[in-house]
This record gives structure tokens, sequence and C-alpha cells, in this order.
């Protein structure tokens, strides 16, 4: 699907290939280019992750940052999770290979206003990819806008470029459309284009069916087992959680979080003044963009796959803006693994054990809640 049948989201990635293909796009092809893309996503992923880890070698809070970043590889919210049977060729993968490029220039361009630049073009393409990115990735690049401006000029830029992309996102949701009228028109259409197959149910959802409908048919009816299995997911998935929570805590209990961006350089930290901000809890209030993609869809392995990585990757922004608050708890948290190593290594071992995220679970929740489940019936009977 590309531009040539209307403007709308998710019609960016099509286009692009149409531009190699014109005629005619052969399945092996798209799968190729699929590949290719995750070998780049994966090339960025290294890339930024050694960056900020030698900004950060020989610092207390080095050993700390090490730990964080092998917890994350081995969970259920690793890279790996994007291609999985049924994750792979979503267009999760491009939304965040499109958001590490936007990191490689938050890590490497002092230039405000090009960073800036970058990072608008970024959301923009983003959104043209799938308008859902505002409810998964956007908050890395929200954070990346944040830790970007050093003083009040800058800050009010930093959140004009983001009114641009909401903006952009509800030209993409309420005003986009395609011009085939029917799923028969459009199958026949992308027939013509393609061997790939056609997901019938997904197009039809997408593209012709309302928001009721689409509530009633996938996510009323199965909210009852998305909440079960979500909470199990929670449960297995507690060694990050305790770990991210413990973090946030600590830093939002951090006195020098307040900023007087008035100051020249915007550095001072002060507890009153004319202009205080603290981009700690804006930084983790943006991940709250999630709850739309939970609440109103039925792909929570997706969106917690996302949300793991779009936590860690916050973290490691922060470490590369050599951040006072960040870099003390995580000079504790190197403390505490050293001191006591045994806990980790079992929550790494945890976490490694865990299958990856298929598209709407993890799939060991249904495992562990059935057998919790026969447990308890044995026991209680």
């Amino acid at each position: 699907m590309d531009y040539s049948l209307g403007v709308d989201s998710r019609l960016f990635v099509g286009s692009f290939l149409r531009l190699f293909y014109p005629d005619f796009l052969p399945a092996s092809s798209a799968y190729a280019f699929n590949v290719l893309s995750t070998l780049v996503l994966l090339a960025l992923l290294s890339h930024v992750l050694a960056s900020v880890l030698r900004l950060v070698e020989n610092t207390p809070c080095e050993t700390g940052l090490l730990a964080l970043t092998t917890l994350w590889l081995l969970s259920p919210g690793s890279p790996a999770y994007l291609w999985n049977t049924e994750n792979m060729g979503r267009f999760d993968l491009y939304l965040f290979l499109v958001t590490l490029i936007a990191a490689a220039v938050f890590l490497h361009v002092r230039a405000v206003s090009v960073r800036f630049a970058v990072f608008t073009i970024c959301g923009m393409v983003c959104l043209a990819i799938h308008q859902g990115y505002l409810f998964t990735f956007f908050p890395l690049l929200a954070a990346m806008y944040l830790l970007t401006a050093e003083n009040r000029k800058q800050l009010i830029a930093a959140f004009s470029c983001m009114a641009v992309l909401g903006v952009v996102f509800l030209y993409f949701q309420f005003f986009s459309h395609i011009r085939p009228g029917s799923y028969e028109e459009l199958a026949s259409v992308l027939a013509a284009r393609t061997d790939l197959p056609l997901n019938e149910s997904a197009l039809r959802f997408e593209y012709f069916s309302g928001f009721a409908d689409s509530a009633r048919e996938l996510v009323t009816n199965q909210l009852g087992e998305r909440i079960r299995y979500g909470i199990v997911t929670l449960l297995l998935l507690s060694p990050l959680a305790l770990l991210y929570g413990w973090f946030w805590q600590k830093i939002l209990r951090k006195p020098a979080a307040l900023e007087d961006m008035d100051a020249p350089g915007g550095k001072t930290c002060l507890f009153g003044g004319k202009t205080l901000f603290t981009r700690h809890l804006p930084i983790l209030s943006s991940l709250l963009l999630f709850l739309p993609a939970f609440v109103l869809t039925i792909d929570w392995g997706r969106w917690f796959g996302a949300f793991l990585t779009v936590q860690f990757l916050q973290v490691i922004f922060l470490a590369a803006k050599k951040d006072a608050a960040a870099c003390s708890v995580l000079a504790s948290l190197s403390t505490a693994v050293r001191r006591h190593p045994f806990p980790f290594l079992c929550a790494g071992i945890w976490l490694g054990s865990l299958q990856k995220f298929q598209a709407t679970l993890l799939p060991d929740a249904p495992a562990f809640f059935a057998s919790a489940y026969r447990l308890f019936h044995m026991l209680f009977r």
C-alpha cells in the first residue's frame, strides 16, 4: 500500500518500497527488506548503547548501567521480540529504527536547532509509518526534546515541535483516508501489486470498520483475558518492574531536579525562582501515553515490548546527558550490584528464561496462569 491509494498513515513504508519495485513487489523482496531493516536497527542500537557506555566508562554509574542493559537485553522486551513469528514485518520495527536515528543525532550533534529539526522530521516520518507511534515510541523522542532544552527559549521550542507532531497525529487519525471504498476493491488492487498474503481481518478493521465495531469485535470481548494475562505478565517481569520503580522513586526525590531555566545555561539548581522546571517528572509522565494503546487495542505484547524499550532508553539518555540525579541513582545501583551480585544474577536468569513478547501477549503468561490455577485447585478443592 502506498500514497497512490490516498494520504493516510501506514502508507510510508509501502511507498518507499514502490520506489524500487514500481510495478510488482515479490514477497521474497519484501522479506529481504525486512531482514535488512532488522540488521540496520541492530547496528544503530549497538552504536547508541556503545556510545553511552563509553561516556560512563570508569565512572561510578558504569556497573549499574551495564547491569540494567544486561537485564533489558535478557528480558522479553529486548529487540528480539520484533522478529518472532507474530511481530516480524510489523511497523514497530521501523518506528524504533527511525527513533534510533534521532537518538544517534541526540548523542553526536551539539547544535540544538539541528537536533530539534531532526527530531521533528523523524517524528513526522514515524507518524506517517503508523500514527500509533504517539502511543508507543514517542515518549523516547519526547525525552530527547526535553533533555536537549537548556534554557527557557529552547524549552518553548521543544514543546512547540512536539505540538506540531500532535497536529500531524490528529490529521492522520481523523482526517486522512484511502480511496478504495471496500475491502474487495482494495484486495484487487493489492493482488495486482504483490504476491504477499493479505490479512483480510486486519485490513477490514483498519480501513473499513468503525471504532464501535472494532472495539466490540477485538477489544471488549477479550478485555478480561487481556487484564488477567497482563497482571501475570507484570508478575513475571517483576525484577525489572521493581528496578525501574526504585530508580524513578529515587530520582524524583532528588532536590537537584529543580532547575532555573532562566539562569545562564539553565543549570542552576534552585528551590525558588521565576521559571522552575524539572525534566524528570515530564519524562516519566510521558509513559502515560501508552495507556490508550492498552485500552483501545489488543496487541498488549507489542505495547509491553515497546514500554520496556522506551523505559530503558530513557534511563540511557539521562546517563548520556550526565544528569546528576540519574547518575547518582545509577551509582547506588552499581554499589548494590557489587555488594549483592546474586539477586541480580537470579533476575537475569529468570528474565532470560522467559520467551519474547508475541503480538498480543507474553507466551509464558497463559502457561503460568494455568499452572497456578491447577495448583490452587489441587490445594484447596
